[in-house]
């Protein structure tokens, strides 16, 4: 019961929409970013939450190799640990609260409540390319967008890559995939929020192969926090290892700039 380490590395932009059809790129950019609820962009400096999370229902849903801890252990030292989950623009920090000493007391050295921070640290780190414009190319990027079959088709060049995305017609991110390649993509699922498009799928393959059975599916709901789309129900599928990760956030708070 592993995660892959992936580094989410995603440049979008959204194509012309019939409404407004942009003259040239660097319009259409512009109005690409403006689509996407980007709370960073806007006022957002950070925000905390508790996290929930339920071992007894995990070990329904995932594969358990044993060095976790055994049920009494997990009962009496696991499940009462209060994690709580910072984000900035930069990434996701989980504290447990605990010292490092504290944590190497755990049982198996703490296996458990690492594997739990992995897991929320791997989905709003990936979450947060959405969530700051990470995902879409600054504005005067050179790209060439067409007209496609569900919307739009966008080409661009990351250092010595040649980048295709596909749009739906609300230039909503579909796909992402070096052109050409069937095994090395990411799929997206985006919905419109108060503020934009907000991110409630990503599907990436491990280790570049991306196919059915070997794919890891993050999955998104939200909540309003100070007026602010936030994460609140998140799972992690790892296919490969029919592993499954639900977690909630509660009692989150917000800082702002002013």
């Amino acid at each position: 019961m592993r995660f892959i380490y992936s580094t989410l590395v995603f440049c979008l932009c959204a194509p012309f929409c019939h409404a407004q059809v942009a003259t040239d790129d660097a319009t259409f950019l512009k109005q690409a970013r403006a689509k996407y609820d980007a709370p960073f962009e806007r006022n957002l400096q950070s925000f905390s939450c508790a996290v929930e999370f339920n071992w007894k229902q995990h070990f329904t849903e995932a594969v358990r190799v044993g060095d976790e801890g055994s049920d009494d252990e997990i009962v009496k030292f696991i499940q009462p640990i209060r994690n709580r989950v910072t984000v900035t623009r930069q990434n996701a920090a989980v504290s447990a609260g605990m010292t490092e000493g504290e944590m190497t007391k755990l049982p198996h050295g703490g296996m458990a409540e690492g594997l739990l921070e992995h897991a929320v640290q791997y989905s709003l780190n990936n979450w947060l390319a959405a969530s700051n414009n990470a995902i879409l190319p600054p504005e005067g990027t050179s790209a060439h967008v067409e007209p496609s079959r569900a919307g739009y088709k966008l080409e661009f060049k990351i250092q010595t890559f040649d980048v295709e995305m596909l749009f739906a017609r609300d230039m909503s991110l579909q796909s992402e995939a070096a052109k050409g390649s069937t095994s090395d993509r990411r799929e997206t699922d985006f919905r419109p929020g108060p503020q934009g498009f907000l991110l409630t799928s990503f599907k990436l393959g491990e280790d570049g192969d991306f196919k059915p059975g070997n794919r890891i599916i993050l999955t998104y709901t939200y909540q309003n926090v100070g007026g602010f789309q936030l994460p609140e129900q998140v799972a992690i599928n790892r296919e490969s290892h029919h592993e499954v990760w639900h977690y909630k956030l509660t009692d989150c708070t917000v800082q702002t700039t002013k």
